[in-house]
């Protein structure tokens, strides 16, 4: 065969070889992703957070209300309850018929960490839909307005 020309024998036959090695390529760097990534999603706290320009969520008959002081106490509806009983006090609460969901309601110099806690005691209930409830800013007066006469 010279440089430069095409291979003449007549071969009317279909290629059989198919190259997997791509394909293999792409399966480890997938599983590799896999591993890494699956770990990190058990671990996560489920609920649904409130869009920031939202209009304010109101109170609903099916809602409980859980809520942290600044100093970190607990209350359910305006009731103080320890950490440890919260679980089942929402528990019986689902169960009665009561609620539905949880309003959670946190004072802003609460720890993190504190309201984790608070979190994963809700996540033990039976109560699944969690919603935070947030203080909507007051309006801004537009600046084009006239000023003001005394």
């Amino acid at each position: 065969m010279a440089f430069g020309e095409f291979d003449t024998s007549p071969s009317s036959a279909p290629m059989s070889d198919i190259n997997v090695t791509p394909l293999v390529d792409v399966m480890l760097v997938l599983l590799v992703i896999f591993i890494i990534t699956a770990p990190l999603m058990t671990g996560a706290l489920q609920m649904t957070l409130p869009q920031v320009q939202a209009p304010a969520a109101t109170a609903t008959a099916d809602a409980t209300t859980v809520s942290i002081n600044s100093q970190g106490q607990l209350f359910l509806d305006a009731r103080p309850v320890p950490l440890d009983r919260l679980a089942l006090d929402l528990n019986l609460r689902a169960t009665d018929g009561l609620a539905t969901q949880v309003q959670l309601q946190v004072d802003e110099s609460v720890p993190y960490g504190r309201v984790a806690e608070v979190m994963a005691e809700i996540q033990k209930s039976e109560l699944r839909s969690v919603s935070l409830v947030v203080q909507t800013p007051a309006p801004k007066i537009p600046s084009s307005s006239p000023p003001l006469r005394n």
